[in-house]
């Protein structure tokens, strides 16, 4: 596989406008368990028809198997995709109750949260990122605002919003231009919200370093990491494993505080980042079918931004 690693902006939304809504019809309707067996020919169907997301699950889950995989695991793999998608809807509407989600809390985690009225929660494209933010109740009602590129699955998108119009305040869009998207985290930091970044994905353009994952180099976006070490705000983890009938929420503290001065800035930054992808790393072991960057992850990015390590 070929490209900048950051091709998946550039990749066509899945599906058609009318089959998403008769799939949310049959969410709401018919039930989870419906949908979810009515997903498993609209997972072949897509399996079959998008080769590059097909070739890059494979060549994934054949890293994290430990084993060449099959089609078969690549259907199972898209099957989750598609699953987890679709209940979406269930936590957006305040159903969330119908899927069972149980949570493994680090003992230091509701403590940083009563300590700091803002910080950072690195999640990753790793099960249900909607299925932790049913923490936000349980853990003293904290605002949770999460970057997200609103103009990547528009269509999907937008149906969220017309089934629960609040979701849209809940979001800080990734597509506004560096300033204004900074601004933007800035003035949601200093009104006390906790802002999410799914920190296992780059874009275009983005300041990166290298790490080992899943024993290839691959290269991590720094944005949240610097962000918390200008902010000086904690860095929480929040991971989402997929059990057989539900979501498994594993919540961690990567740094109580990030208050680091401006020359020790790029080592501290480089040794979260380390400590992120370790964890994350782990889980993905632990439910290798859970993560979702369909894309060739480990192709070097095209930026001079890149933060290079010697080999």
């Amino acid at each position: 596989m070929t490209g900048s690693g950051a091709d998946w902006q550039s990749r066509p939304e899945a599906g058609t406008t009318l089959g998403l809504r008769f799939l949310l019809w049959v969410a709401r309707h018919l039930g989870r368990g419906v949908l979810h067996a009515l997903l498993w020919p609209v997972s072949a169907y897509f399996l079959i028809r998008r080769g590059p997301e097909r070739r890059a699950s494979l060549d994934y889950l054949g890293r994290v198997l430990g084993r060449p995989a099959t089609w078969f695991d690549s259907l199972r793999h898209f099957h989750r995709f598609a699953a987890v998608a679709g209940d979406r809807v269930y936590f957006l509407v305040g159903e969330g109750h119908r899927i069972p989600v149980t949570f493994v809390l680090d003992p230091e985690f509701d403590e940083v949260l009563r300590n700091n009225k803002s910080g950072i929660v690195l999640a990753a494209h790793f099960g249900s990122f909607e299925a932790a933010r049913v923490l936000g109740p349980q853990l003293g009602g904290v605002r949770l605002r999460i970057i997200l590129d609103k103009a990547v699955n528009a269509r999907f998108m937008s149906i969220i919003e017309e089934v629960e119009p609040g979701f849209a305040q809940l979001i800080i869009d990734a597509s506004k231009d560096p300033v204004a998207l900074g601004l933007a985290i800035g003035d949601a930091l200093k009104q006390g919200d906790w802002v999410g970044f799914l920190a296992d994905r780059r874009r275009a353009g983005d300041r990166t370093s290298p790490h080992s994952f899943l024993g290839r180099t691959a290269w991590f976006p720094q944005g949240p990491f610097l962000i918390a070490s200008v902010f000086r705000v904690p860095i929480l983890c929040v991971f989402c494993r997929l059990s057989d009938s539900g979501y498994e929420i594993h919540t961690e503290v990567l740094r109580p505080e990030f208050n680091v001065d401006r020359r020790d800035r790029k080592a501290a930054i480089d040794l979260a980042m380390a400590d992120y992808v370790r964890r994350l790393e782990r889980h993905v072991t632990a439910s290798p079918y859970a993560w979702f960057n369909l894309f060739d992850f480990w192709a070097p990015p095209e930026s001079d931004q890149t933060t290079r390590r010697p080999e």
